[in-house]
């Protein structure tokens, strides 16, 4: 069974991503968004100790958020010569995703 979930929870993050970056018309907030959302729900998921949820928290997680296009906008920003937006995003998502997932353990 947990394969399975695996493989399921795997395509359903990366679908639900790609409708994010999809639908939206700033591909970096949609990234942060889901990136926050992500480390959130696997917090929540992971606190819960059951081996189904970390599993699916891991496979659907890992599938939605997604740190090669973080990385790849973040080039793109400093390429571009907007580097204080490159900072800023690092540092938003790197303290927004810790402080999400803190709260989705803290939570449960």
């Amino acid at each position: 069974m947990t394969p399975v979930l695996f493989v399921i929870a795997a395509a359903a993050g990366t679908l639900v991503r790609w409708q994010a970056g999809h639908r939206s018309g700033n591909r970096p907030a949609a990234t942060l968004i889901v990136n926050i959302i992500g480390a959130f729900i696997l917090g929540v998921l992971t606190a819960s100790g059951d081996r189904a949820s970390v599993v699916g928290g891991l496979a659907g997680m890992g599938a939605l958020t997604t740190f090669s296009t973080l990385i790849a906008e973040i080039v793109a920003m400093w390429s571009a010569g907007r580097r204080l937006r490159a900072i800023t995003y690092i540092t938003l998502t790197f303290v927004l995703g810790v402080g999400a997932a803190w709260l989705g353990i803290e939570s449960t």
